[in-house]
């Protein structure tokens, strides 16, 4: 385990009642496009993706379904290591819909927004002024009550809307993709269609709304009422994505990005270009776990904040064994 970033922040992470995990939880219309997202067994299942994700992080199994929450290829989603790694360090966890087709049969914060739509046809966030609101009402909730806020994501296809929010305002760099091989070819194409029906715009707020999804609405809501805490989006080239647009829309402080070594392998000029030198990242090794040893070839690379979850882990306790058995443990339990 090790974990690499470009000044000190990190170090100041020790006590576990300072910290809250937020999962930004949702849908967008895009992932059901064939070859888009493998978040899921099948396009239309990666609808579900979010609202398993969310009941495996805070309840340790999926309960609306009786299902492995796995790719086809049987590569386990990254709420399974969240999950276990937020067990080891005892963090506050908190799920928010952010676009949900469903309600998880968990305790969460609804919003009601509904999927985010597919922005080569139409506004993909027709809700977008109430989902910044939502946001700006719940960091005002949660600043200076922890001295930490991570936010991650669960967004099967945010990845296609993040490269259309970035094309959109004039970054031609592709992001990353949970496949080995990232459909870039298709991203370029759906994101093509989408200005072909709604011209760019020199205004970033009308870019989202018009071609991004809801996590991202809710994040740049979260961060506009967050004063005083340090807040990470934990993720990958998505969270990059808002870390830009936050930077450029809010202009706050006290603001990184939480990632994993697999992005950085991956997409580390993006990451750079996007986030500067506010990058920290965990480099993992799954080596000894079936199934999640996928992740070292290259699959998966980011998602639900699980690199944040390590790294938290790791700073809180210091015993990569205890996690790596621990995150073991609750992937295997979803093999009996």
């Amino acid at each position: 385990m090790e974990i690499v970033e470009g000044n000190s922040i990190y170090n100041k992470i020790r006590d576990r009642n300072d910290i809250l995990y937020i999962l930004l939880g949702g849908t967008t219309n895009v992932s059901t496009i064939p070859g888009i997202s493998a978040a899921g067994a099948s396009p239309e299942l990666t609808k579900l993706t979010p609202v398993l994700d969310s009941e495996i992080i805070l309840a340790g199994k999926c309960m609306s379904y009786d299902v492995v929450p796995m790719t086809e290829e049987g590569i386990p989603t990254p709420s399974i290591i969240t999950r276990g790694a937020n067990e080891i360090s005892g963090i506050d966890t908190m799920i928010i819909d952010s676009g949900f087709v469903q309600d998880p049969a968990i305790p969460f914060i609804k919003t009601g927004l509904g999927a985010a739509r597919d922005g080569s046809k139409e506004k993909a966030l027709p809700g977008y002024e109430s989902a910044l609101a939502y946001g700006s009402y719940l960091g005002a909730l949660i600043d200076n009550k922890y001295k930490f806020i991570f936010i991650g994501e669960s967004v099967p296809g945010g990845t296609t809307t993040a490269y259309t929010v970035l094309s959109s305002i004039g970054i031609k760099e592709m992001t990353s993709s949970s496949m080995k091989t990232s459909p870039d070819g298709l991203k370029e194409a759906y994101a093509n269609k989408a200005f072909l029906r709604k011209a760019r715009s020199e205004n970033y707020s009308e870019n989202i709304s018009e071609f991004g999804d809801y996590m991202m609405a809710m994040a740049l809501g979260i961060s506009k009422s967050v004063k005083k805490s340090t807040l990470f989006y934990a993720g990958g080239t998505q969270m990059a994505t808002v870390f830009y647009l936050d930077s450029v829309i809010n202009n706050p402080v006290n603001r990184y990005v939480f990632t994993t070594g697999y992005i950085m392998k991956d997409k580390e000029k993006l990451m750079k270009t996007l986030v500067k030198s506010k990058i920290v990242y965990a480099n993992m090794n799954f080596s000894g776990i079936d199934g999640l040893k996928y992740y070292d070839d290259g699959y998966v690379k980011e998602g639900t904040g699980f690199g944040a979850a390590f790294g938290i882990s790791y700073l809180l306790d210091n015993n990569t064994e205890k996690i790596y058995s621990n995150i073991k443990r609750v992937y295997r339990s979803f093999l009996k």
